[in-house]
């Protein structure tokens, strides 16, 4: 998923570490807070193709062991993420 030209990796972990606590959370709960706070910011993540870039985030922080997350990331409301201790 390609991402708009103002809008960087960066941008998206940003807004995903804003929204991750110390504790487990619901993958599918940090996805609804973080499309709220795209929307806050008038970031330009286009509402196709959105949940792609934000699954894409979510396995990439945790191969690189940037978040703990817990069951399959790519099923949303059945897995859990937290930041790293």
């Amino acid at each position: 998923m390609k991402l708009p030209p103002s809008v960087s990796e960066k941008d998206i972990d940003g807004i995903i570490f804003s929204e991750l606590e110390s504790h487990w959370l619901k993958v599918a709960m940090v996805v609804a807070r973080a499309f709220d706070r795209c929307e806050k910011l008038s970031l330009p993540i286009p509402r196709v193709g959105r949940h792609e870039i934000f699954a894409a985030r979510f396995q990439e922080l945790a191969e690189k062991d940037r978040i703990e997350g817990a069951g399959d990331l790519r099923k949303w409301r059945h897995s859990e993420v937290r930041l790293k201790d």
